[in-house]
């Protein structure tokens, strides 16, 4: 059987050594993919905390031969960029701009990506949806059509939301994972973000299957991981029609502004 294990690193926001102790626990089960909450070493907005960050990825995923994700801020050409970075045994495979910042990342100067990349691991297709991504279904369209097998969702999730139906947003992976035919790995962090926020962990992951792992509780540190079945994946990709089979001439308004802007 063709296959990945991959671990969502629910550790605490702002400390490097929680996600270090989780990532080991991960190691220790032979995790071969590890992804990192968002923002998850960030006690304060700082560029040093980003080299830092980087540095820790580059050398935990050269150190145990594995492949790591985690985001960083950066700065480039008079901007700032929630950037999501990818290393397979210490190499870098490449980085995912966060194409949806928040409000209130864009109020902080974090300027939107234009483009969802494509990355091979371990020589699976991965796409990387940085936390509020997940919530557009057609930029998740999009990394279906570029033949993801597997899409990681770095998070952070609030414990207090304006969104509706808390106890069924596992529901909307799921969905993802159904309509698209690919794994997904949400990472999520707890604790208190750099802007005092408390957040919860509910990392988790899925497939068409359902949830098939997720974390015991939302506020410890642990290592949520699963085997993702490629063959099955490869398999459903042929028969989900709606995949391969899109009148695309009924899709001409998402390209409009005004819909996106609409009340």
């Amino acid at each position: 059987m063709n296959k990945i294990k991959v671990t969502a690193v629910q550790s605490r926001i702002g400390d490097l050594s929680s996600a270090e102790r989780v990532a080991k626990i991960a190691i220790e089960d032979d995790s071969e993919l590890l992804l990192f909450p968002e923002y998850f070493t960030y006690s304060k907005l700082s560029l040093d905390i980003s080299g830092e960050t980087l540095r820790f990825l580059e050398n935990f995923s050269r150190e145990y031969g594995v492949a790591v994700c985690g985001n960083v801020v950066v700065a480039e050409n008079d901007s700032y960029f929630n950037r999501a970075f990818l290393f397979e045994d210490g190499e870098l495979k490449g980085f995912q701009n966060k194409i949806h910042p928040t409000r209130n990342e864009r109020k902080l100067g974090i300027k939107r990506g234009d483009k969802l990349e494509l990355f091979y691991v371990r020589k699976v297709p991965v796409c990387i949806l940085v936390c509020a991504d997940i919530l557009y279904p057609e930029l998740c369209r999009v990394a279906a059509l570029k033949g993801a097998d597997v899409v990681l969702n770095p998070v952070v999730s609030f414990k207090h939301s304006e969104l509706p139906g808390v106890e069924y947003r596992h529901c909307l992976y799921f969905t993802r994972s159904f309509d698209n035919c690919y794994g997904i790995v949400k990472a999520g962090g707890f604790g208190r973000t750099f802007t005092g926020s408390v957040a919860v962990g509910r990392s988790l992951i899925a497939t068409f299957d359902g949830i098939i792992a997720k974390s015991r509780s939302e506020d410890d540190e642990e290592a949520v991981t699963a085997e993702i079945n490629l063959d099955r994946i490869r398999e459903y990709r042929k028969i989900n029609y709606s995949i391969h089979d899109r009148n695309v001439n009924a899709y001409k308004e998402l390209f409009e502004e005004k819909s996106s802007n609409s009340s």
